[in-house]
């Protein structure tokens, strides 16, 4: 008997599976409208990948029974929602928002001192993109007495031992230094074993979230998403073709869900949205005007 209804046209281009979500650094990206991220840009082992294409129409009718005579597209917009399983720092601060990619630039901060009336004047200077120099350690001053000071880090021991507050202090750390202390930046009121204290946090390349197991994601903090470049890489089961959906300028706008079950793993929600990337708009590129959320390419 002959086959009757639909039937399949080409095998190769049944789906199976779910796609691989690959995210990084929007503005490096911008110019690129293919697919540049690697494998290892990959979030991890997910539990489902839906892309969703939403447009609203603006409807003309006319005549009596109202008829339509055209709809016009007055909004278009994309997300591609996911949840993953790996539950780790870089896939959580994702979810926060947080493009965990971004380089954190190094910090100085002043935590406590014990005095009768020492007075400071300029900050502690640090280079805050130095990726040689500056270390996360707690540094402590001790005047030897009211013109000379010693600095010592709680890891890495004495540093700049009877330096005169009227001389700068700028330890070396292979040709970059830890840290400047200015000339001039305690005054004369400081007396014998008084003490300063200050903590410098290094710069890290990656945003301190490479580790799978390391790396903090603050709560009651939140601030508008960050950009990042989204590429969901679907491969056919023939292993030959494949789809990607590209988002070059990306928030992340979800609300964290942890269900944590006794014989499941959790699949917490992720979902990002295409923001414009043309031309017109900060941070955009031309290479986006005739697609300015993003593009689905077929390979």
């Amino acid at each position: 008997m002959a086959r009757s209804g639909p039937t399949t046209k080409d095998t190769s281009t049944v789906p199976l599976g779910l796609a691989q979500i690959r995210v990084g650094d929007s503005a490096s990206n911008i110019a690129t409208a293919t697919a540049v991220l690697l494998a290892a840009a990959s979030i991890g082992a997910l539990a489902n990948t839906k892309f969703t294409g939403n447009v609203d129409y603006w409807k003309l009718e006319s005549g009596f029974p109202l008829l339509e005579d055209l709809s016009l597209p007055i909004r278009e917009s994309a997300s591609l929602e996911c949840a993953f399983k790996e539950l780790t720092p870089y896939n959580l601060a994702l979810a926060r928002g947080i493009d965990p990619a971004a380089a954190q630039s190094a910090t100085v901060t002043l935590l406590d001192s014990v005095t009768v009336g020492g007075g400071i004047g300029a900050g502690i200077v640090i280079a805050v993109d130095d990726t040689g120099g500056v270390v996360s350690d707690t540094w402590v001053v001790t005047f030897d007495d009211a013109t000379h000071y010693t600095v010592y880090g709680l890891e890495t021991g004495v540093l700049c031992a009877g330096t005169l507050i009227g001389g700068a202090c700028a330890p070396d750390n292979g040709g970059h230094p830890y840290f400047t202390i200015p000339i001039d930046h305690f005054d004369a009121s400081w007396l014998a074993d008084e003490t300063y204290t200050f903590k410098t946090q290094a710069y890290v390349a990656d945003g301190g979230y490479s580790s799978a197991h390391s790396g903090t994601i603050n709560l009651g903090n939140l601030a508008a998403p960050a950009f990042v470049r989204m590429e969901a890489v679907y491969t056919y089961p023939n292993q030959t073709n494949h789809m990607y959906v590209i988002f070059p300028r990306a928030n992340v706008t979800s609300s964290t869900e942890i269900d944590w079950a006794a014989e499941d793993t959790i699949a917490s929600p992720l979902v990002f949205e295409g923001k414009r990337a043309d031309s017109e708009t900060s941070g955009g590129d031309v290479a986006w005007d005739n697609a300015p959320i993003g593009i689905i390419i077929f390979d």
